[in-house]
């Protein structure tokens, strides 16, 4: 049932679009300033009421989203804008090339590479140079920010460093497909993926009907596919089963501070997980001072966060640790 007319959602939301360059690379060194804009073109939607931030924070979708497909970064921006420490801090959406249907055919990696671009743009034009920069994911987004604060942040020059890391509703893909597919479909679409990204053919979509049913809407390459669902993919940062050793190169290596914050009641986390212990193991790889003592539960919460005092919760708790980060040296 579509929400009435005067439904909070529906009231006007001013935005602003920004239009940035990546940074030059090593195949393209001299891109023409000149060139039309949107062969380079990247979007990210300015939602704060205010419009010059000291901060920024910059929001990242899960699989399938896009700017403004999840409800909750338009409240949270309104709270922040309303409290003292929150009015130093922009809410931006980043539009990836993985953004919407694009994922299939991304990667993590080419997220972390448009983020660090985005985070440099932010840092030279909106926040400048002495300002904090957040990176909050939401599901998968998650992974992005695992990844850019993990594989790449070594190789991040000043410009694009951040200042830490929200993290809500950080599930697996691997495990979480196994709520809503039927696993032998799951593991004959692998097995084939797998073939192709052993025959160099990773790049390919994989045929639909060699897809698992819930999956057939959207292209999908192989390289993408084992990554998502296999073990040890580049996805699979949250699975309840990966060694020790693997979660010290994961938590072990965050610099800055992050916030863990998994949905009380998240659908695609199977029931057999015990989530609390979980996210203690996660914490206890982390440097003193990393994983922050305001993580938690987000109570009642959905994936998506749909309740109302899942939202209230998450919008403070999320402003506390703002303000934490903004006063840090």
């Amino acid at each position: 049932m579509p929400p009435p007319i005067n439904h909070p959602s529906l009231r006007p939301y001013p935005v602003k679009v920004h239009n940035y360059l990546p940074r030059p690379t090593p195949d393209n060194p001299n891109q023409d300033p000149n060139r039309p804009l949107q062969v380079y073109e990247h979007l990210t939607t300015f939602s704060s009421l205010d419009s010059n931030p000291q901060n920024a924070l910059v929001f990242i979708g899960g699989l399938g989203d896009g700017p403004h497909t999840i409800p909750y970064v338009r409240r949270l921006a309104e709270h922040l804008a309303t409290t003292e420490g929150g009015k130093k801090w922009g809410v931006f959406e980043a539009r990836l090339t993985s953004a919407f249907t694009g994922f299939g055919h991304s990667s993590l990696k080419q997220d972390a590479k448009e983020l660090g671009d985005l985070v440099r743009y932010l840092r030279s034009e909106v926040v400048g140079s002495k300002g904090k920069v957040v990176l909050m994911g939401h599901s998968t987004g998650c992974q992005d920010c695992l990844e850019y604060g993990t594989k790449y942040g070594p190789e991040w020059e000043e410009e694009e460093r951040v200042d830490g890391f929200v993290l809500q509703g950080p599930v697996s893909d691997r495990e979480a497909v196994t709520v809503s597919e039927d696993m032998e479909e799951v593991r004959k679409s692998l097995a084939v993926a797998r073939e192709m990204v052993a025959q160099e053919r990773g790049e390919e979509v994989i045929r639909r009907e060699e897809m698992p049913k819930g999956w057939r809407a959207i292209p999908v390459t192989a390289g993408r596919w084992c990554s998502l669902v296999d073990i040890g993919g580049d996805d699979d940062y949250f699975s309840s089963d990966l060694p020790d050793s693997t979660l010290q190169q994961i938590w072990g290596k965050l610099s800055k501070p992050v916030l863990i914050l998994p949905s009380g009641k998240d659908e695609w986390v199977p029931a057999k997980i015990d989530v609390p212990a979980l996210m203690k193991r996660w914490m206890s790889f982390c440097a003193p001072g990393i994983a922050s003592p305001l993580s938690g539960f987000i109570p009642g919460a959905n994936h998506r966060v749909d309740n109302e005092e899942g939202k209230v919760w998450l919008n403070e708790t999320v402003g506390k640790f703002l303000e934490e980060v903004d006063a840090r040296e």
